[in-house]
């Protein structure tokens, strides 16, 4: 074993992930970074995915004898080509090659590595891995942005040999679809999570990391804090704490929940989500639990692709179809830009051609011309 991420309990109880050498200690330098992304914030399942990406570069380093201070863009070429194709030293289990998208996501933790070590006064002093681009990537959506000058963006080179060719989760059809899935559920806990997740239009993170006492029942709301010390290692991405307004089928099902699943269990938890038909009883549900619960539930009801993800897109487009902008949108989902909405709404041809019918006579003022004129 030349580098394995594995976790381990920091100073603080909490859990988290480094990278270790053959003498299971961590690696000096990538812990340096490991560690400056963990004191950030950022979630944990962020620093588990940094870690074995990294890893697996250490791993790639020792084999073709390369030191990473005097690393070279061809170097760092070759090791992406060896990762998506799977070779030695990166083999797969299943010999297959690996994903675009996969490969996209070690190429940023390991330019994110080099530019943090950089600004430490260490690392490769002649590589250049960003590429300015004409635009900054972010569109701005404010008023005559078009004619307004903007500050020229970079693109990171190691990405411009594997394009993003990842499938968006999609959405199903809102309430005719959601109440199958209702019926697919086996527990009401499973049903509240479904509508924390359809209703709320919140992560499986931030389900996971609520409590009974976030619900403001009188109020019908729920708040969505950050919590850095959740059991489960659930973490909310959003810093900022929301406030939702839920539909009153949450807190029915809620109801239900409490009074004949946790009840009769005798479960006593700070945390609304815990294990009631599994050891050990009572305690936080895990986010591979809710995964495979959540495909479970998606294959009984006839959606085999479903994740929560899905729920939350579905919320998302749901909203705007109902014509909500974007920053409100943004603003429901905690995310703080609001064209950071926009992948998450799925907007249909069908949907463009009813908006376009309501709409013709304000474009067309009665023209011959309108779409739907004779």
């Amino acid at each position: 074993m030349v580098a394995k991420a594995v976790e381990f309990d920091t100073r603080s109880g909490r859990r988290s992930w480094t990278v270790v050498g053959p003498d299971g200690i961590p690696i000096d330098d990538l812990e340096a970074y490991l560690g400056a992304i963990r004191s950030s914030g950022r979630a944990n399942n962020t620093v588990k995915s940094y870690a074995r990406h990294l890893s697996l570069f250490w791993r790639w380093l020792n084999a073709a004898k390369v030191d990473w201070e005097e690393l070279t863009f061809p170097d760092l070429t070759d090791f992406l080509h060896v990762y998506r194709r799977g070779v030695y030293p990166l083999e797969r289990v299943d010999g297959r090659e690996r994903t675009q998208s996969s490969t996209r996501a070690v190429a940023a933790a390991v330019k994110e590595f080099i530019d943090f070590q950089r600004t430490e006064g260490r690392g490769p002093t002649q590589l250049i891995l960003t590429r300015a681009s004409r635009y900054s990537a972010r569109p701005s959506s404010a008023f005559l942005a078009h004619i307004q000058k903007r500050a020229p963006g970079t693109r990171n080179r190691l990405l411009e040999g594997f394009k993003d060719t990842a499938h968006r989760p999609g959405t199903i059809d809102f309430e005719i679809d959601f109440e199958k899935l209702l019926q697919a559920c086996e527990t009401f806990r499973d049903r509240l999570l479904l509508s924390a997740m359809y209703d709320g239009g919140i992560r499986v993170g931030q389900a996971l990391g609520l409590r009974h006492g976030d619900l403001l029942i009188p109020e019908k709301h729920i708040l969505v804090e950050r919590r850095d010390n959740n059991l489960n290692g659930a973490t909310s991405k959003t810093p900022d704490l929301l406030n939702l307004k839920m539909p009153r089928r949450f807190f029915d099902l809620y109801t239900n929940y409490l009074l004949r699943e946790l009840l009769p269990r005798q479960i006593d938890s700070d945390y609304l989500f815990v294990n009631i038909n599994q050891e050990p009883l009572g305690a936080p549900c895990s986010y591979s639990n809710i995964y495979q619960q959540v495909a479970s539930i998606g294959s009984r009801a006839g959606f085999p692709s479903l994740t929560p993800h899905v729920l939350r897109h579905t919320h998302a487009t749901y909203l705007a179809k109902e014509g909500w902008t974007s920053a409100q949108i943004a603003a429901r989902l905690g995310q703080r830009h609001a064209a950071s909405a926009d992948v998450y709404i799925h907007i249909t041809e069908d949907d463009i051609d009813q908006k376009l019918a309501e709409t013709s006579h304000l474009i067309w003022n009665g023209s011959e011309e309108r779409p739907d004129a004779e």
